[in-house]
């Protein structure tokens, strides 16, 4: 099992390091080119806050508000504002 940990940690790196060659490259491939929604999630449970995430895609988020209703929470979405 550590080993496992150690080779995903080992991918990351390798793909840290090749992210930021890209970006310094100002390369058309880099990942962040475009960039992409945050939004911020908050599920209540008879009024009470149970969870929040961040989601980072449209996909994401449905899966976020799929499982709020399926365990029958409310819930209110927010888009985050990336400019600060």
């Amino acid at each position: 099992m550590l080993d496992y940990h150690h080779t995903m940690l080992n991918l990351f790196e390798s793909f840290e390091r090749h992210q930021d060659e890209l970006q310094s490259r100002n390369s058309l491939l880099a990942l962040d080119a475009v960039p992409s929604p945050t939004f911020y999630i908050e599920a209540f449970f008879d009024g009470n806050l149970e969870w929040t995430e961040y989601a980072y895609s449209e996909r994401e988020l449905q899966e976020l508000k799929d499982q709020a209703l399926f365990s029958g929470c409310t819930f209110t979405v927010r888009l985050e504002d990336d400019e600060d």
